[in-house]
C-alpha cells in the first residue's frame, strides 16, 4: 500500500483579542491507501482544527499554521497557495461535515450542486456530468436518482441528505476523504446505514479515510486504527484492537470506562471523568491530562511525556510507561 497521508509535529494556532490559543501542539500520525483511521477524543481536543488543516479550511487569520509538515499524495500542503489548494481540495482530498443542510445550497437544485462539483475538476460536458451526478447518488444508494436529483434539499431527510454530500465528496475520486462527524445530527438507524454506507464505498474506490467522532461504537465496527487526542495532542495510537483490549494511556482508559455495556447491572453508574480539560490559551507545561489523572506523578505536572513504544504500531505518551518509573509510584500525589 502506497502512503497518502503524512502529518509530522503539526502546530496550529488561533490569535484572538484574549491571546493565542494552541489549539493543535504538535500532532503527528500517517494513512495508507485504503485504511480507515479513527481520530477520537472529547470536544475541544483539536481534531476538527487538525482536519480543517490538512485541506486549510481554517480561515487565516486568526488561525496560523505554527509549524510541523503535511504531505498529500507527495504535495507539501502547509507551503500551498490558494490556487494550489483549490486544485487539491476535490480532487486529492474531500470532507463530509456534521451538518449537510448548512453545506448544500437551499436555493439549488441537488444534480445542479453535484454537477458543479463534478466540473470543476473534470474535464466533462454538461450532459456527461449529469450522467455521472446520477451515477454517484446511485452508488451512495438514492433511489430513483434520474428524479431526485431535479428536487431541493428541503424535499430530502436528514440521512438523504448526508448521502448527497458523500456523493459530491466522492464526486473527483479523492484519495482521501475526511468524515467529520458524518452522522451527529442522524438518528441512531440511519447512522448505521450511513456507516456501512462508508465501509462500501472505501471497499469499492480504495480510497483513506479519517474518521472523526465521539462514537466508539462506530470506531470498533470501521476503523483500522486510532488515534486518540486530548488538549490539542494524540496520546496514544494503535490497532482497533490494541485502543479497546490493550489501552496504555490513563485518558483513553478512562473513556472506555465511561461506555454502558451490555452486562452492566441496571445499578451500576457509569465512570465520569472528573474536572476539565486544560485551557489551551495558557496550556500546562507538563502533561495536559495530569490534573485529571489518578496516577499523576511529580514529573507529569513538569515535563510533557514522551511517546512510548507499547507494542508494534501501539505507542502512548504517558510517564506511567516509561521503563524507570517504579511501580510504587503510581496513584500517588497530584
Amino acid at each position: 500500500m502506497s502512503k497518502v497521508l503524512e502529518v509530522k509535529d503539526l502546530r496550529v494556532s488561533f490569535d484572538t483579542y484574549a491571546g493565542e490559543v494552541q489549539a493543535v501542539r504538535g500532532v503527528s500520525f500517517e494513512l495508507e491507501e485504503g485504511e480507515v483511521l479513527a481520530v477520537v477524543g472529547e470536544s475541544g481536543c483539536g481534531k476538527s482544527v487538525s482536519a480543517q488543516t490538512i485541506m486549510k479550511l481554517n480561515p487565516m487569520p486568526p488561525a496560523r499554521i505554527k509549524g510541523g509538515e503535511i504531505t498529500l499524495n507527495g504535495k507539501d500542503i502547509v507551503s500551498a497557495t490558494e490556487k494550489e489548494m483549490r486544485e487539491i481540495r476535490g480532487k486529492d482530498v474531500s470532507m463530509i461535515f456534521q451538518d449537510p443542510m448548512t453545506c448544500l445550497n437551499p436555493t439549488m437544485q441537488i444534480g445542479k450542486q453535484l454537477v458543479e462539483a463534478i466540473k470543476n475538476h473534470q474535464k466533462l460536458s454538461k450532459e456527461e456530468a449529469v450522467k455521472e451526478a446520477i451515477r454517484l447518488l446511485d452508488l451512495v444508494r438514492i433511489p430513483n436518482p434520474e428524479q431526485r436529483i431535479k428536487q431541493y434539499p428541503h424535499e430530502f431527510s436528514g440521512g438523504m441528505r448526508q448521502r448527497v454530500m458523500i456523493a459530491m465528496a466522492l464526486s473527483c475520486a479523492p484519495k482521501l476523504l475526511i468524515a467529520d462527524e458524518p452522522t451527529t445530527a442522524l438518528d441512531v438507524t440511519i447512522q448505521a446505514q450511513i456507516m456501512e454506507l462508508l465501509k462500501e464505498i472505501k471497499e469499492k474506490t480504495n480510497t483513506a479515510i479519517i474518521l472523526i467522532t465521539h462514537d466508539l461504537g462506530v470506531v470498533a465496527s470501521m476503523a483500522d486504527r486510532v488515534a486518540v487526542m486530548y488538549a490539542g495532542k494524540v496520546v496514544e495510537t494503535g490497532s482497533v484492537k490494541d485502543i479497546f483490549y490493550n489501552s496504555s494511556h490513563p485518558y483513553t482508559k478512562a473513556l472506555l470506562k465511561s461506555l454502558p455495556t451490555t452486562d452492566m447491572e441496571r445499578t451500576t453508574r457509569l465512570v465520569s471523568i472528573p474536572g476539565t480539560p486544560p485551557d489551551l490559551l495558557n496550556p500546562p507545561v507538563g502533561c495536559g491530562f495530569a490534573s485529571r489523572c489518578d496516577n499523576c506523578m511529580k514529573i507529569c505536572h513538569e515535563e510533557q511525556p514522551e511517546e512510548f513504544e507499547v507494542d508494534k504500531e501501539h505507542t502512548a505518551s504517558c510517564w506511567l510507561l516509561h521503563p524507570d518509573c517504579p511501580s510504587s509510584q503510581v496513584g500517588g500525589d497530584k
